[in-house]
């Protein structure tokens, strides 16, 4: 217990430097950040409904109300939700609040509030509000350190307040009570930072335009670390300074510069056109790119680039034309395959992204095939999915074809030297890469995909079949260096002890390898190793 008084005098001593909540506080809460509602009575067939805000508690009277329906309120302005006091039933609403103020020389502290409304049958609301957690931000030598601070509501002890984060349940499920994004106050701002390294921040500024809930301490700790995100918000780049603080954009950026246009990395003349913009880091990282080019028409790509979400694929195909005729022949392109399904109905260009991927595919099928790319014929086809089918499918004809060469040559080596007979069973050569298509098709494995195996000569497929039912798959044998990889029958079973005597005993010393190149004393040892067969088989 003395431990433990012992910690809780720490946590009071640092709680001192603590001020008083701003007065502002709470109806900054009831009239800004928590939802507003417009209570009335339903009445059959009246065009107008009287009731009252719960923002402003005045009495109004309004036009066209409908249940759960959005409007205004002619008391305050605000958007309101209408509700009929007979349907409402019980009504609770939540939200997360920050206070940001000055705790002594170069410190300052996030104070996170919960704040509740609940309707209990009445139509203003009863609204608590309470402190959960403190955050101390100080400066530590290059850095920020924070220490957390939070309530555990007890009420033995001499203070409720504990050192570290809340625990919670489960991280991957949202808490309300370990929640830290809220809304920020701006009551007190900027006058609660001055005196401190945040003197200058732009926190207010940024939250007032992103009208969301955020977390402030990173924002403080990046304030501090990146000594461009105060320009950044003064000049408007509100997506590059999210991007900044609470993201990992910072290697866009030359923070070493004063000028705008040398902190982007861009032309002089391309600070207007992002600043209207507000882009995206990874909008601002394509355009970067164009600006190392001296691309021309760079503005013209990126605005195109975001209306039709096209990022991919857009780079490679600049290397082959300009932006101005990649823009107006892939939007005609666009109008009519966009129209088109495939066979199951699905859409093959559901988005101009699509268009862009698949002209890429084109292009590169022409470029492999030694076409000439600079000739308008090749670059802009009038059909854009019929010219990559059709370069698709010649191909995929001269790999078959070659495939097809390969494999036969490989069995004509085969023939006449795998293929015999034995305890009544035969090894057969295939002749096509039809044949190990078919076979697994009968046998139900996957010894078609082979085929270019054995086209290369890395393995050797045979055939093991009943001399009673020669017509009809029994099992498949693959050899591989010289051994044999494995026998497959139906469903890629093993072989039976009859099928593994054959192989092992009798088989095995006849195979070789087809990845290397026959020797000159091939045909002497195949005669040997057969003579050697025969004499074991004399009723073959």
């Amino acid at each position: 217990m003395e431990r433990q008084r012992e910690q809780e005098r720490k946590v009071l001593k640092r709680m001192e430097s603590l001020p008083a909540l701003p007065r502002g506080l709470w109806n900054w809460a009831q009239k800004d950040i928590m939802p507003a509602y417009f209570f009335y009575d339903y009445r059959k067939g009246a065009k107008e409904a009287k009731g009252i805000c719960s923002s402003c508690g005045k009495e109004a009277t309004v036009s066209g109300a409908r249940h759960n329906a959005k409007g205004v309120c002619p008391g305050c302005g605000r958007e309101v939700t209408m509700k009929t006091r007979g349907r409402r039933g019980r009504m609770y609403d939540r939200s997360t609040l920050q206070v940001l103020q000055r705790t002594g020389q170069g410190e300052a502290v996030v104070r996170i509030l919960k704040c509740c409304c609940a309707y209990r049958g009445q139509d203003m609301p009863e609204m608590t509000l309470w402190e959960s957690a403190r955050f101390f931000v100080r400066l530590d030598g290059d850095g920020v350190e924070c220490d957390s601070y939070y309530d555990s509501y007890h009420t033995y002890g001499l203070t409720g307040w504990k050192k570290g984060s809340r625990p919670m349940r489960c991280y991957y499920q949202y808490s309300f009570e370990a929640d830290v994004h809220g809304w920020l106050y701006g009551g007190n701002l900027p006058d609660a930072l001055r005196g401190t390294p945040w003197q200058y921040c732009q926190i207010k500024e940024y939250c007032g335009h992103r009208g969301e809930p955020l977390d402030a301490v990173p924002f403080l700790a990046a304030h501090v670390r990146h000594p461009r995100l105060e320009h950044l918000v003064k000049m408007g780049f509100w997506e590059l300074a999210s991007g900044l603080a609470y993201g990992c954009s910072s290697g866009l950026l030359d923070e070493g510069q004063d000028r705008t246009h040398r902190v982007l990395r861009v032309g002089a003349e391309d600070v207007a056109f992002l600043r209207r913009l507000d882009p995206l880091p990874s909008e601002l990282e394509a355009f970067q790119g164009y600006c190392r080019q001296n691309l021309k028409g760079r503005q013209e790509l990126l605005l195109w680039q975001r209306e039709g979400k096209a990022w991919r694929d857009v780079p490679w195909l600049l290397g082959y034309m300009t932006p101005h005729k990649m823009m107006r022949y892939l939007e005609g392109q666009h109008q009519s395959l966009c129209l088109r399904r495939t066979e199951r109905g699905g859409m093959r260009y559901a988005s101009m992204q699509d268009v862009a991927s698949e002209y890429r595919d084109y292009l590169r099928m022409c470029a492999e095939q030694g076409y000439d790319m600079k000739n308008s014929f090749v670059l802009y086809p009038k059909d854009l999915q019929e010219s990559h089918d059709r370069e698709a499918r010649r191909i995929r004809l001269k790999e078959d074809a070659k495939t097809r060469r390969a494999f036969k040559a490989v069995c004509r080596k085969l023939k006449g030297k795998m293929d015999f007979e034995m305890d009544g069973m035969k090894v057969m050569v295939p002749s096509v890469p039809k044949d190990l298509v078919s076979e697994g098709h009968a046998l139900h494995h996957c010894v078609g995909s082979y085929v270019g195996c054995m086209a290369k000569g890395e393995c050797a497929i045979l055939f093991l079949r009943r001399c009673a039912e020669e017509g009809k798959p029994f099992y498949t044998i693959e050899v591989r260096d010289g051994e044999v990889a494995q026998v497959r029958g139906m469903r890629n079973c093993g072989p039976t002890p009859e099928v593994s005597s054959v192989v092992s005993e009798t088989l095995k010393p006849v195979f070789i390898s087809i990845s290397q190149s026959p020797k000159p004393y091939f045909h002497l040892y195949f005669f040997v190793t057969f003579s050697l067969f025969l004499s074991n088989h004399k009723n073959f």
